[in-house]
């Protein structure tokens, strides 16, 4: 089976129209593709560009970052990525399971999950730095991204009293230009019905913590840990811990490809009928070879234990081929960047990129 996404995104820097400190930016994607949880029966969503086939507005926002240096005050509204900046991690960004790119107790919660791929909502968030080491973030969004109804819609831009709000909050420590340590925490403002029973609500909250950086001793190996905890009597997941490592230049002659190994291990709540439900453990081993600056191939595959945490499930085991080209203007889009390279850092930034922003 083939999956597919096509993404255009630009950010326009104020700065060279006069409009000192404002940004403005927008993303489109186009994803098609069949269902690889449907047959492995996970509940990470083993491939994280999997949606059903839609065209959508995902990103429009404004923004106007205060100060300079080390020193800002950055404040966006408009549709958000909650994963833009919350609970994401630089390193474990080259891992195709969903859960390295943000934690199953976070993708898993809400009504329709947070404002996260495939379905964004609107939002307002501060970014504060108020020096290289410390970062703090603050944001709320719209409690139920998109339309239930209309899971295919382009945009769905209306904010509804009884979706609530989803508030989140995150503190990033700085230990390097490339090492940090990250705290957050997030719940919703409206209550939901309890899984084992229906008749009584709660609210779904929790809290994760992160560290990430290169290992002592090492210039070549970076690693993380990842762990969260959430409110499993409302939502499908309870808790999660995700770790790995990531070797650059593994090959003599091939600086820029990159070997990585990666567990995500997802508790499971009870299920409707209230029978407790184990955990999920993802193994995933991949290599990253830069082809050129636009084109890089990602061979990995992937190993589902007790997919769903239910202990009779047959385990589960996934091949696959990332193919991953891109182009930029009026800089080049590296193939091997995760991020969006359009976006300028609203952060510290280490000495070297400090005064090397997009347009």
């Amino acid at each position: 089976m083939a999956l597919n996404k096509l993404q255009l995104s630009a950010t326009l820097n104020g700065d060279r129209s006069g409009f000192s400190g404002w940004s403005l930016h927008g993303q489109v994607f186009r994803a098609d593709g069949g269902s690889l949880s449907a047959r492995l029966g996970d509940i990470q969503t083993a491939d994280n560009i999997e949606t059903p086939p839609v065209t959508r507005l995902f990103e429009a926002w404004l923004q106007k970052l205060f100060g300079t240096g080390d020193r800002t005050l950055a404040l966006r509204a408009g549709l958000l990525d909650y994963n833009a900046d919350f609970d994401s991690l630089d390193t474990a960004s080259l891992f195709l399971n969903s859960s390295h790119g943000i934690g199953a107790d976070v993708a898993r919660s809400g009504r329709n999950g947070p404002s996260i791929f495939p379905v964004s909502a609107l939002g307002m968030r501060a970014a504060f730095s108020p020096s290289a080491t410390w970062t703090f973030r603050l944001a709320v969004f719209d409690g139920v991204p998109g339309d239930l109804a209309n899971p295919r819609r382009f945009v769905t831009v209306r904010l509804r009293p009884g979706d609530g709000a989803l508030l989140a909050t995150q503190v990033d420590f700085h230990l390097s230009d490339e090492a940090r340590v990250a705290l957050g925490a997030w719940q919703y403002s409206r209550a939901l019905p309890q899984i084992a029973q229906p008749t009584t609500s709660a609210l779904d909250h929790g809290i994760y913590a992160a560290i990430e950086g290169p290992l002592p001793g090492q210039d070549r190996v970076s690693g993380w840990l990842r762990i969260g905890y959430a409110a499993g009597k409302v939502q499908s997941v309870k808790s999660y811990m995700g770790a790995g490592v990531v070797l650059k230049a593994p090959l003599p002659g091939r600086p820029d490809d990159r070997l990585g190994l990666a567990v995500a291990r997802a508790s499971a709540s009870a299920d409707n009928a209230g029978s407790a439900l184990g955990a999920e453990t993802s193994v995933e081993a991949t290599y990253q070879f830069k082809v050129s600056d636009s084109l890089a191939l990602q061979p990995e595959s992937q190993y589902i234990i007790r997919p769903s945490g239910r202990s009779e499930a047959r385990d589960g085991f996934g091949f696959g081929l990332r193919l991953i080209f891109t182009a930029g203007y009026p800089r080049k889009a590296p193939a091997t960047q995760a991020s969006d390279p359009t976006v300028p850092p609203d952060g510290p930034q280490p000495p070297d990129q400090s005064s090397d922003k997009p347009s």
